[in-house]
C-alpha cells in the first residue's frame, strides 16, 4: 500500500524474478501499481503507465510516461534510471509525485 495525499494506492511487491514480470498480463482492477527491483523495465502486454525511478532510500529521481510495445517499433524501448534502484509502475495519471520526494510503502 502506498499512500500520496490522501489517497490509497494498492501497489504489487515485485521482489526477485517478479521484477520480470511486474504487471504484465495483470488486470489493474484490484491493484494501481507495482513495485519493480530493478533500475529499467520493458513494456510488453501492459496499459500506460507512470513510471517513477527510485533510489535505494525510496526517493525519487525521475518520472517517465510509458507506453506499451506494440507493433510500431517506435514503442520498443526499455524504460531506465541507471542511478535508480527501483521502479515504481502507477497507472497513467492517477497521481504526480515530485521529484525529490520519499515513497513510504506499508
Amino acid at each position: 500500500m502506498l499512500r500520496i495525499g490522501g489517497r490509497t494506492l494498492s501497489i504489487k511487491d515485485c521482489p526477485g524474478f517478479a521484477s520480470a514480470r511486474g504487471l504484465m498480463f495483470d488486470s489493474l482492477k484490484d491493484k494501481d501499481g507495482a513495485l519493480i527491483y530493478a533500475n529499467n523495465i520493458w513494456m510488453p502486454f501492459c496499459r500506460p503507465l507512470d513510471l517513477y525511478f527510485l533510489d535505494a532510500k525510496f526517493r525519487v529521481l525521475q518520472k517517465q510516461k510509458a507506453d506499451p510495445i506494440t507493433l510500431n517499433r517506435k514503442t520498443w524501448r526499455i524504460y531506465e534510471d541507471k542511478k535508480a534502484s527501483y521502479c515504481l509502475e502507477i497507472r497513467q495519471g492517477m497521481t504526480n509525485i515530485r521529484k525529490g520526494a520519499k515513497i513510504i510503502l506499508k
